[in-house]
């Protein structure tokens, strides 16, 4: 059985609750909720490849800025919510 690698699991959850959160404050449509999933975890994925990350000292589990990550995914997903989807 395959199973994720931790940094994609927790990048998968980190999307998956940003995008939750921003759906239930600002979500009108049942079509919103994919498009802010695609923008929270595009946001993930730049934060996590860039390797973007503040010198704050603060824990990165599986290597993931969770911190940065989660603002990446919110700032996407604002852009994304300015859209009128």
């Amino acid at each position: 059985m395959n199973t994720l690698a931790p940094a994609t699991a927790l990048l998968l959850l980190l999307a998956t609750a940003c995008a939750s959160l921003a759906h239930f404050l600002w979500g009108k449509h049942w079509l919103q909720l994919p498009i802010f999933w695609l923008a929270a975890f595009m946001g993930c994925l730049v934060a996590y490849g860039l390797g973007l990350q503040f010198p704050l000292g603060l824990p990165t589990p599986a290597d993931v800025p969770v911190l940065e990550a989660v603002l990446a995914a919110w700032l996407l997903i604002i852009v994304a919510s300015r859209l009128r989807v």
